[in-house]
């Protein structure tokens, strides 16, 4: 029993535990979810909502999936009834503090893993959090105080009663906005044993979380990146998904893509009720079919992005960048191995981040930056590396213009609608325009490039709809797409929508979010290779086109493809 890559959990919420009446009829039930899926552990949790389960009852249930061959560890979810959307512990009240260390206590004395759901954090305004909060922004106390929390009153009392306990602390998916609610990334994730990851994405545009698809793999591999091999895995579930099903499988495609050691299905009783236990069977499908080629996959490779802890800036604009085709590796502090680096406004919390671009162009890295990141740096001592400006005017275009590094454009496209732009200043043959936006007897640059040192700094034009990326003509976005894979291996020339996911072992996944069939041409840097497709066996021969080899594929909708570079002989 078991997927051979990756392990398979449920977590299950202490009012699904207590809806338990009779253990026999809840095995009838469990035998759904066991038809299509594996699971190899379930989280019980012990408290929401102020509401807690008998210990007995807690190990009958315990006992129950033990008797399977079920691992499990133990559930905590620090929040308080309430008729509001979400309401936390209040961290500066004692009786909050006293409830959180009990039920601390209770469950490790139950459980030797204790996993905390990702309501773990302060939303609290009281007068008590008021008066301690001071002069400091929220951010500064609230992750502050977490951060004692943790240790005092999570880690410490658990460690007590059970010294080998394993401690994970869950974040959420909105990693943008982590500091403001006192989730304190970079010290809670040295204190915690392990951390785990939220991959939620929801529906992007009819729900409060604008998550792009391409969020559930960019976060996995951030995490991974803030604690390496102790990042347990990726968590998801069912909700906003109801009007496009095929979203809640890239959920669980693209946290294995993402190179999860687990995978936790939010929750128990979701999955057991009517309306969302049509995703079970959908879960089973993708997990068995991954499962087939995800053990191949090397180390996954992308252009470097710099978050520095407790940033945020253009929100979750990486996700719409890696829904362009353009494979991105984040992390929490800038990663010099990397000969292409991608610095969005989060870049900015970084105080030396300009000396920091000035340094690496010197050493002949590519740098790409958004007008984002410009406009907050470019009174910060910018000047000295491009005399370049994001203005405050702004310009809708829907003509765009293509250059190969010279003064005469050389191709036109079109998009589908007129997209908003900032506006630069620049100066004449110190940058250079690759893409343009045309306007009336005008242009605006979409993708600049200047040289500085042995490197190269490109400045991306972001639309004031992030959205409007995907506007941007396939035309437009190849250009783009070699700015970020610069002496890559693997390019894509196709229109928005579609992902490139790459390993370090020549292996790379095509994705399609499309609702229809897409042509995609991939060129690979390498003369004399062909592609075989890992999942149907199919090989694929290309074009040779001097040291290129360039194969034109077709991608069935919300459908995915797996390849493999090997040396025609």
């Amino acid at each position: 029993m078991g997927y051979r890559n990756f392990k398979l959990a449920i977590y299950c919420p202490v009012g699904d535990l207590n809806g338990i009446k009779n253990i026999n009829e809840f095995d009838k039930s469990f035998s759904f979810i066991e038809k299509y899926l594996q699971p190899d552990k379930v989280y019980l949790e012990t408290f929401r909502n102020s509401v807690t389960i008998e210990k007995d009852k807690l190990l009958l249930i315990k006992n129950y999936f033990q008797s399977k061959g079920i691992k499990t560890s133990g559930g905590i979810t620090t929040s308080l009834e309430t008729t509001e959307a979400f309401r936390s512990m209040c961290y500066t009240n004692e009786e909050d503090i006293k409830t959180l260390k009990d039920i601390v206590v209770y469950t490790a004395n139950i459980f030797d893993e204790i996993i905390l759901d990702d309501f773990y954090f302060t939303n609290c305004k009281c007068s008590s959090c008021i008066d301690a909060k001071g002069n400091s922004n929220w951010a500064e106390f609230r992750t502050e105080l977490m951060k004692h929390i943790s240790a005092d009153c999570i880690i410490k009392p658990a460690k007590e009663v059970n010294s080998d306990i394993n401690l994970i602390i869950k974040y959420p998916n909105w990693y943008e906005h982590y500091q403001e609610t006192g989730y304190n990334l970079k010290d809670e994730s040295l204190l915690f044993d392990m951390i785990y990851t939220g991959t939620e994405t929801r529906d992007p545009q009819h729900t409060q979380q604008h998550l792009p698809r391409y969020l559930s793999y960019f976060i996995m591999r951030y995490l991974e990146n803030v604690k390496p091999g102790k990042n347990g895995g990726g968590w998801f579930d069912p909700y906003q998904c109801y009007y496009n099903p095929a979203s809640y499988a890239d959920q669980a495609l693209l946290t294995l893509l993402g190179k999860s050691r687990e995978v936790t299905l939010f929750c128990l009783g979701s999955l057991l009720n009517r309306y969302y236990s049509i995703f079970v069977p959908i879960a089973g499908y993708i997990f068995d079919t991954v499962d087939e080629f995800i053990g191949s996959l090397g180390n996954p490779t992308g252009t470097a992005c710099y978050l520095p802890y407790h940033s945020c800036g253009e929100d979750y604009l990486h996700n719409y960048i890696g829904m362009l085709g353009i494979p991105l590796e984040p992390y929490p502090e800038l990663n010099l191995a990397y000969n292409n680096i991608f610095l969005t406004k989060n870049a900015a919390f970084d105080k030396d981040i300009v000396s920091k671009i000035k340094n690496m162009l010197l050493s002949g890295k590519n740098v790409i930056i958004t007008t984002g990141l410009l406009k907050a740096v470019q009174d910060s001592g910018f000047d000295t590396i491009a005399n370049i400006r994001c203005t405050d005017r702004r310009a809708y275009v829907n003509k765009f213009a293509i250059s190969d590094y010279g003064v005469v454009f050389n191709k036109m496209a079109f998009s589908e609608k007129p997209v908003l732009i900032p506006q630069l200043d620049y100066s004449t043959n110190d940058s250079w325009q690759l893409v343009s936006g045309l306007g009336c007897e005008n242009n605006f640059p979409i993708l600049t490039k200047n040289s500085y040192g042995k490197g190269s700094l490109y400045i991306l034009t972001i639309p004031d709809d992030f959205g409007d990326l995907y506007y941007y003509p396939a035309e437009a976005l190849y250009p783009i797409r070699s700015a970020f894979s610069h002496n890559s291996d693997i390019l894509i020339d196709t229109v928005s929508k579609v992902s490139l996911f790459t390993y370090d072992n020549g292996i790379f996944v095509i994705k399609s979010f499309l609702p229809f069939t897409q042509e995609v041409a991939i060129t690979v840097n390498k003369p004399g290779v062909c592609l075989n497709d890992l999942v149907s066996g199919e090989q694929i021969k290309g074009l040779q086109c001097g040291n290129k080899t360039i194969f034109n594929v077709q991608i069935a909708p919300m459908s995915y493809r797996v390849y493999k570079e090997t040396e025609v002989y």
